[in-house]
């Protein structure tokens, strides 16, 4: 068994993308504000209450970063997340993953977008698209297990997106703006929200579209998206929320090239060049909290929703699917003291129905649906008022079934644990320890096929257990002479049973035979005066290793070993800055590169080649009445048009990033 010992603490960005708070127009530092709540945490605790790494990205951090959308702003202003694409600047096909998981890491890291979960239980990601980043308020995002709360998907954290109003905030605020740029690139946003302080109600809505040839042949896409929902408030601290969101992404698949055809022409389409993927998602979202008392809510959460998935690869392999998903989740939270200490206790249940029914090359059908309920329990007891325990407790039985196979039905029990001890000897500075278990249900299409060499053809077998695992953080966050933060964490991951496509074995899809050992640091460290200069400094290290099995000793597929991000920002004057950055990523092995020797090629130098990119931008928002709320903003991404790759698949495909791209954005905010 392989081990290290932990040497370092690992990052946390501080309360924004800066890691800081905003400031106030009137440049009052945004630490003497009221903090922000980590909603991901159900328990109105701020990132400083909260034992793990935790990093808020705000409204004014997304005006700021002159993102194109949400994978181009988890990429510059959250290091420690891989983003990896298949569409070289579709953002539809685009996925982000934590702490060393490789090729399917999206399975493992929960994105949620005011509670519905934008995870598939099929092996399609996240529709990182589907996210309207002018309606976004906030994004939260947790590192570690989360599974005690948050459940399946969450073994290496929880990417949080806030669409809905500030707490009381009544006032009217719109935004519009308008973007165009390279590949023919144009896209619209509106967002507008308000409330009336008298009844204690708030609304918000947002829509938007967007357009792009892409950078290679054959890698056009057409987005639309819309949301919005209403919230009513009463004195006593209840509320009723509701939202609806609408999503339809349209685009082209380029398909992968061989190693000489990346190199020489980057910009062509793959080899089948008919393929196209269509997704329509609709839904709904409800909360309801109900004060019985000071130290008693009662809350209902209710999500629902519908995903039309239509698909043709390889020019012929079609695929029509719909997946209907409905969540119920009561929840009992109590803040009365215990022995005279401060205690937080939630205890709630969840009630989860997947439902995917698909029609295949035109011909085949197959059902594929998961049902499961969980019962979850997690206490915080503030010992003193520098010194906090936090436990929890989830056990879930889960029913998974699949007509196509051989053995079509499974049933599952599964545990999820944590404990974590919080010390925070002053209100800017916190050191944490915590200990999860957590664990993982297989995607529903993702079952073992035997292979039988006589008649060269796999047939369907039965499903694949559930991975299970536990991980260790230590962790401190700081900030300092009121400008300054430094966060760092560090984690041991070891996961058993771990789910993965190996083209070696005689099935395709397996449960490895040995453990997955992953040990990571995450740094971070930032400094902003406003309207002045900022500067952060990120990195990301992770060994993420097979211990035992057949593949001892080797590398996990598709996981960076080494990521650094330095972003920066200069005033020119008040009214207009430029900013700027760049990020490496070391080299990868291809995708299920068990063995570390090139895939099919057997060639070492097939693996995908470490790289750079710088992007630069100047913004400038007047600040003369008859102009004042009108901002521009000019960004260059791949600024020196590096020639790299974000996919390959054993070193015999590769998928290249997009090369230099110019964006100009005109928007208008009251």
């Amino acid at each position: 068994m392989k081990t290290t010992t932990l040497a370092a603490l690992a990052a946390l960005g501080g309360a924004s993308a800066w890691g800081q708070a905003p400031q106030t127009a009137e440049g009052e530092n945004a630490a003497e504000l009221p903090p922000v709540i980590v909603e991901a945490t159900r328990l109105d605790l701020t990132a400083m209450e909260t034992p793990a790494d935790v990093q808020v990205i705000t409204r004014d951090d997304i005006a700021a970063s002159g993102a194109k959308d949400l994978p181009d702003l988890l990429a510059k202003t959250v290091p420690t997340l891989h983003v990896s694409g298949l569409g070289a600047g579709n953002p539809a096909l685009r996925q982000v993953s934590l702490r060393g998981w490789g090729e399917n890491g999206f399975g493992r890291t929960l994105v949620l977008v005011d509670g519905e979960r934008l995870n598939n239980p099929d092996m399609s990601a996240p529709n990182l698209a589907q996210v309207n980043l002018g309606a976004v308020r906030k994004i939260e995002i947790l590192h570690g297990p989360q599974t005690v709360l948050q459940g399946d998907g969450a073994s290496a954290g929880v990417v949080n997106i806030v669409t809905d109003a500030a707490a009381d905030d009544y006032g009217t605020h719109g935004t519009f703006e308008v973007k165009g740029g390279s590949w023919n690139t144009i896209a619209t946003r509106a967002s507008l929200r308000g409330g009336d302080e008298e009844t204690r109600s708030r609304w918000w809505t947002g829509g938007g579209w967007e357009h792009g040839d892409g950078y290679r042949h054959r890698t056009g896409y057409d987005i639309w998206n819309a949301n919005g929902g209403i919230r009513q408030d009463w004195e006593n601290g209840s509320f009723l929320r509701a939202s609806v969101f609408y999503n339809d992404s349209d685009y082209e698949l380029p398909g992968g090239l061989t190693r000489a055809q990346w190199h020489g022409h980057p910009t062509q389409a793959g080899l089948y060049r008919d393929d196209f993927y269509r997704r329509t998602t609709y839904g709904l979202n409800m909360t309801g909290s109900f004060k019985v008392d000071d130290a008693n809510e009662l809350r209902l959460i209710g999500t629902a929703s519908r995903r039309h998935m239509k698909s043709r690869t390889y020019n012929y392999y079609t695929v029509d699917y719909d997946m209907y998903s409905y969540e119920l989740t009561p929840e009992w939270i109590n803040t009365a003291d215990v022995g005279g200490l401060d205690n937080t206790f939630i205890l709630g249940t969840t009630y989860r129905y997947d439902r995917l029914h698909a029609t295949m090359y035109g011909t085949g059908k197959s059902a594929l649906n998961r049902q499961s309920m969980a019962f979850f329990g997690q206490d915080t007891l503030n010992l003193t008022d520098s010194v906090a325990l936090q436990a929890g407790l989830r056990y879930q039985r889960g029913w998974s079934e699949n007509t196509q196979l051989r053995s079509p039905r499974r049933a599952d029990d599964l545990f999820a644990g944590e404990a974590a001890l919080l010390f925070t000897p002053h209100e800017d500075l916190k050191t944490y320890v915590k200990f999860a278990r957590f664990f993982r249900s297989p995607f529903l299409d993702e079952y073992v096929s035997l292979y039988d060499p006589a008649t060269f053809a796999y047939s369907s077998d039965s499903m694949l257990a559930p991975e299970r695992g536990w991980s260790v953080d230590v962790g401190a966050a700081w900030t300092f002479l009121d400008e300054c933060d430094f966060a760092a964490n560090a984690y041991v991951t070891r996961t058993k049973h771990e789910v993965m496509y190996d083209p070696w074995y005689r099935v395709n899809n397996i449960n490895y035979r040995g453990d997955t050992l992953r040990e990571g640091i995450d740094l971070r460290l930032a400094w902003e005066r406003d309207k002045v200069a900022g500067l952060a400094f990120a990195c990301s290290y992770v060994k993420a290793e097979f211990d035992g099995g057949d593949y001892d000793g080797k590398t996990v597929p598709m996981v960076p070993e080494t990521t650094v991000s330095l972003n920066g920002k200069v005033w020119l004057w008040d009214d207009c800055f430029v900013f700027g950055g760049y990020r490496y990523q070391s080299y990868m092995w291809s995708v299920s590169d068990f063995r570390n020797n090139g895939g099919y090629a057997g060639d070492k130098s097939m693996r995908v080649p470490a790289y750079g990119l710088f992007h630069v931008g100047v913004t400038y928002a007047p600040g003369c009445d008859w102009l004042k709320g009108w901002k521009a903003t000019f960004t260059v991404d791949n600024l020196f048009d590096r020639n790299y790759c974000e996919w390959a698949s054993y070193g015999t495909s590769y998928y290249p990033g997009a090369g230099r791209s110019y964006m100009f954005t005109l928007s208008y905010e009251f």
